[in-house]
């Protein structure tokens, strides 16, 4: 397993420290980037560890918004599953970093333009952080010419925000601005202003800062925005942190000339007489970042670029402008850099604190340190299974490991976790440390922060990024995959093949050509392995009431399901994850299933919007029953899930989990929170596995393939 260093925060623990932790693996459209040199900004990263050392009332008021959604959250799922979710976030490092230069080691199937051992620039928190290792999109990173040297192309992805934030005030030659804060941002929009032939004046209280912007070429400055002139700038640009300060705005717009433009570039709150901007007609901008692309998933994560007619500048473009414009000694960070330290040095660079006269600091990395190889002990290698006589038409990949045995004896349940999101996390790992027979011995994620964060809670447990060194390992029998829906198939199917029982969070697949991966697996899987998909709703103490009350024959199932619609941007709206439906609605399906107790003779499904996925669903059944489930998005406060069920002399109505009424009598409630049947549903599994048994509720694979593929036909995908 290989390990690095890399700078993190603990938000929990509230601290700050260079911990180990795997090395990334790149994705397709990912390289692999070891760092020479990042730049530390002091305005931004300082701000994040007082944040992040801060006392958790402190956080809360600083976040309000973060405060609203738990206490959503704890009236709807109640204090346990609530403090789970803000214990799980609280736990998961956090980098540091957005900005720095390294040399590609590895390169992504679809990451083309690059080359093994390519200098590149590297951009953004969570990508080009204070870390020996970067996995880095594509549109992230940027080749560095020749002639700028390592130290100035770290500055790369900084100087990209002061092209942006120029851009957005839409400055040019002869153009006239004033600038707000001579800090480290405001003193690289100083030479970037420059470059473009504007005049700039400089507005700073610090002598030494002042001077130095003039010598980076602003042609006045100020202390004051007061003895600033009036009516004198075609744009003023905000650099400097201004929270309470509800004169800065009145301030610039005074500054401005007649449909002047104010640029906000750093963290400014936005508030101002009308008068003065009505008057002038000023408008006012905000500077997201280095540029068009950042925080659109399609740009960053899948490297779909943008028309170069239509988006002239992104953010890759806008490192690259800054490159020529270094390369040709028109931006030159030297004279920015107060400080150089090495990476072992960083932690204490932060425990000590910004200095007042602190511009940027200049990590450096040993890049002859490689990353540890640390393999930890296995039990001895037990027999060869037989070879299967069809394995040349399996996939190496795919192909079962020769270390494991086909068949098992009741042992301890070894786990290994992949996928260690939000949900893994705060809804499945509290039910698995208090599941006596199983143990955690490794947990897996694509960037393996979230990994250790899992794996921290369950003490000798290994934080990996690679799935395969969980197959590949033997003594871990089992395995719980709760990845985005298109890895789905394909690591059940090797876990599958490696003789491995899983757990498969749903859905069991989102094409038909995955459901092939695990048709194809039957044969060679071992006869006795456990194959569950998270269906807990029917292991749930109300399903179990509920089913037993149920009366033979035809009966008639209504299920109306309400869900808070997602961000544009959450990972669930992505066409290549299928959908938030596709990923949701087998949970509605397999628990009438489960009720009704009879095969499926039909599924049908009508799209009222399907790009929001808002849609009908008819279930029908052998022995005459039919279900209908109303998945629609709603803004609403309201049950998401109500359950009617109705049948000669019967009529049962269960209500978000919380109550259960049969025949007009209320026959189970509860007060603090829902029982939606995952700590059952863990429990059961890992039970499976260890006495060797499937249990009589517990759907197996051929069961599972079957229902996926009727909800794919349905959905028409």
């Amino acid at each position: 397993m290989a390990e690095m260093k890399a700078l993190l925060r603990f938000p929990g623990e509230r601290k700050v420290v260079l911990a180990d932790c795997p090395v990334p693996i790149p994705g397709d459209h990912d390289i692999l980037v070891e760092t020479c040199f990042s730049v530390i900004s002091p305005g931004t990263e300082f701000t994040q560890v007082r944040q992040t050392t801060a006392p958790l009332w402190q956080k809360a008021w600083q976040r309000p918004d973060l405060v609203a959604l738990t206490l959503k959250s704890l009236a709807t799922s109640g204090a346990k599953a609530t403090a789970s979710r803000v214990t799980n976030q609280l736990g998961r490092p956090m980098p540091l970093g957005y900005s720095a230069i390294g040399r590609i080691e590895r390169i992504g199937a679809k990451a083309d333009g690059f080359y093994l051992g390519q200098r590149v620039a590297i951009a953004g928190m969570g990508h080009a952080s204070h870390a020996q290792w970067n996995r880095v999109p594509v549109n992230l990173a940027c080749p560095v010419p020749d002639s700028v040297p390592d130290d100035k192309a770290a500055f790369a992805t900084l100087y990209a925000l002061a092209l942006h934030g120029l851009r957005q005030g839409k400055t040019t030659i002869g153009d006239k601005i004033a600038i707000i804060g001579a800090g480290l941002i405001g003193q690289l929009l100083v030479q970037a202003a420059h470059a473009s032939g504007t005049r700039t004046t400089i507005i700073e209280p610090n002598p030494l800062r002042r001077q130095l912007a003039q010598e980076n070429g602003a042609h006045g400055g100020v202390d004051h925005c007061r003895h600033a002139p009036d009516n004198s700038f075609d744009a003023v640009y905000i650099c400097a942190a201004a929270h309470g300060m509800h004169t800065l705005i009145d301030q610039a717009a005074r500054m401005c000339r007649d449909r002047g433009t104010i640029i906000c570039v750093g963290d400014v709150n936005i508030s101002a007489r009308r008068k003065t901007l009505y008057d002038k007609e000023i408008s006012i901008h905000q500077v997201r970042s280095y540029g068009p692309g950042r925080y659109d998933p399609a740009y960053e994560e899948l490297g779909h670029d943008y028309p170069l007619g239509y988006v002239r500048w992104t953010i890759k473009r806008n490192m690259q402008a800054a490159l020529d414009l270094m390369a040709d000694g028109k931006l030159d960070p030297s004279p920015l850099i107060t400080s150089k330290i090495a990476f072992a040095d960083i932690a204490d660079h932060f425990a000590n604190g910004p200095s007042q006269d602190q511009l940027a600091t200049l990590v450096s990395y040993d890049i002859a340190s490689q990353p540890t190889e640390q393999t930890p002990p296995t039990p001895p290698t037990p027999p060869t299974p037989p070879t299967d006589p069809r394995a040349h038409l399996i996939p190496k990949s795919r192909q079962p490991s020769k270390q494991q045995p086909p068949t098992r004896k009741a042992s301890l349940v070894t786990l290994g976790l992949i996928g260690t999101g939000n949900y893994l996390g705060s809804q499945l790992v509290p039910y698995l440390k208090n599941c006596g027979n199983a143990d955690i011995v490794a947990c897996c994620s694509r960037d393996g922060l979230s990994a250790m964060a899992v794996a921290r809670k369950f003490g000798n447990a290994r934080a990996l990024t690679s799935a395969n060194e969980i197959f590949e390992n033997p003594a871990i029998n089992s395995v719980m995959i709760a990845t985005r829906h298109d890895s789905h198939a394909a690591l059940a199917a090797d876990a599958l093949k490696s003789g491995k029982h899983v757990w498969l969070e749903k859905p069991v697949a989102i094409t038909r050509d995955e459901l092939a991966l695990l048709h194809d697996c039957q044969s060679v899987m071992a006869p006795d392995a456990i194959f569950m998909v998270g269906h807990n709703r029917r292991y749930a103490a109300m399903t179990a009431k509920l089913k037993d009350a149920l009366p033979d024959g035809p009966k008639h199932f209504r299920y109306r399901v309400r869900v808070t619609p997602l961000a544009d941007r959450h990972w669930l709206n992505n066409p290549e994850q299928g959908g938030r439906t596709i990923g949701e609605i087998t949970h509605f399906i397999d628990l009438i299933a489960c009720l009704n107790r009879t095969e499926i003779s039909d599924i049908r499904c009508q799209w009222l919007d399907r790009r929001a996925g808002d849609s009908i669903w008819t279930i029908r059944f052998e022995d005459g029953s039919q279900g209908d489930i109303s998945y629609q998005h709603s803004t609403r406060r309201e049950p998401k899930e109500i359950l009617q069920i109705d049948a000669p002399g019967f009529d049962a109505q269960l209500t978000d989990w919380r109550k259960l009424s049969i025949n007009g009598h209320t026959v189970m409630r509860t007060y603090f929170g829902q029982d939606k049947g995952q700590r059952s549903a863990i429990e059961t599994f890992v039970d499976a596995i260890a006495s060797g048994r499937q249990d009589r509720l517990m759907p197996g694979l051929e069961d599972e393939i079957k229902l996926m593929a009727l909800v794919i036909n349905a959905a028409g995908y």
